[in-house]
């Protein structure tokens, strides 16, 4: 490598790629390592200018032309062929994906949208408290979902932040309010929690499509000045068995991300009482069919339209007695609020987390929880 640095003038990370190549042992290794075929051809001037005789130097340069021909040739060009590597099997074993390479590639992702969509946002949140319901037997499912670090790079397209379905009108007894019991109706402002919301949040207008109310940043609201800040808390009453039964086994809650961001954080508290000791279940998906059906199983096994986001449930304890992170905690003041709002102790839920580096977009978590026999 030092040969490479010195006497063919390479910069020391392309001069490590190159010398990583040569000592590889198989051809997908090399072709992960070696630089592209522009940096290649200035290695082969470089090395006739050191004196290599013609026809290695004829040799050399046809070998590059074929081998970025072949590149060009395979879908996608070279970052899919370099993905299609780096997840290959390897003597024999499961086909495994750095986790470096993995928020790489989501890193990208959340680039390209930041890029085409002119949005950046830091964090997005998702909090479910899965405890008794109103009815004997039942449970009650309260959401808190927040964005902070929202802005608006560019005047854009109209921008919905918050969507909810409107009351459908034909259920006299609507069953789902704001955490603090109100009906939640046709107003989805009603469902913001004040405290945790930035006075940027005013841009925001109602608007209505079919069943559905948004919060949308029109177009005519210029760039952010200064960051949003946005968090919206309900209640769906009743939600699911507490119990299992001979057809539903499992509960099931899920969240699509709805735009990239930097960090998301997604807490899971179960009542202890009722789940004694379970521990929630995530499988990510790109399906375009929403899982329901009749028959709670449990999760898919089959691995159909599965996202690897490199995350899982890690158990936080009893309520907020255990703290983490410090850039992961934002969570906890409103998940505290929660509590209040609804009247619960929180000591008497176990809370578990999962935080997720530039998860991608529009991909659905599906979180499950196995029901008490």
């Amino acid at each position: 490598m030092s040969d490479l640095r010195d006497r063919f003038g390479l910069d020391k990370s392309v001069a490590s790629r190159v010398a990583r190549a040569i000592r590889s042992k198989d051809a997908g290794s090399a072709v992960r390592e070696l630089p592209g075929a522009e940096m290649l051809e200035r290695l082969v001037a470089r090395a006739k200018e050191l004196g290599a005789g013609p026809e290695a130097v004829a040799a050399a340069r046809a070998a590059i032309a074929e081998l970025d021909f072949a590149i060009r040739g395979f879908p996608g060009d070279r970052p899919a062929l370099l993905t299609a590597v780096a997840g290959r099997p390897a003597s024999g074993q499961g086909a495994t994906v750095s986790p470096a390479r993995q928020r790489a590639a989501r890193r990208g992702a959340y680039d390209a949208f930041l890029f085409a969509q002119g949005i950046a946002c830091e964090t997005t949140s998702c909090i479910t408290i899965l405890g008794p319901g109103s009815k004997p037997g039942m449970l009650h499912q309260a959401m808190v979902i927040a964005t902070t670090g929202l802005r608006r790079l560019r005047r854009g397209n109209p921008y919905a932040v918050l969507s909810l379905q409107g009351n459908p009108g034909s259920n006299a007894a609507y069953d789902r309010t704001t955490l603090s019991g109100a009906p939640l109706l046709d107003d989805p402002t009603i469902a913001l929690i004040p405290e945790f919301c930035s006075p940027a949040a005013s841009q925001l207008l109602l608007e209505r499509r079919g069943k559905y109310l948004s919060l949308v940043l029109e177009p005519t609201v210029p760039a952010l000045d200064q960051p949003m800040d946005l968090a919206y808390g309900l209640v769906n009453l009743d939600f699911e068995s507490s119990r299992a039964t001979d057809e539903n086994r499992w509960t099931q809650t899920s969240y699509t991300l709805s735009r990239p961001c930097k960090l998301h954080v997604r807490e899971v508290l179960l009542h202890r009482g009722t789940f004694h000791g379970c521990m929630p279940e995530v499988v990510f998906t790109i399906e375009s069919v929403p899982m329901a059906r009749s028959e709670m199983t449990g999760p898919d096994r089959s691995g159909r339209g599965a996202v690897d986001q490199a995350a899982g449930f890690v158990a936080m304890g009893r309520g907020y007695d255990t703290r983490g992170k410090a850039d992961e905690d934002f969570v906890v003041p409103m998940g505290r609020r929660a509590f209040e709002l609804m009247g619960r102790d929180p000591s008497e839920y176990d809370r578990f987390r999962m935080v997720i580096e530039y998860p991608l977009p529009f991909v659905r978590g599906e979180v499950w929880v196995r029901l008490p026999e």
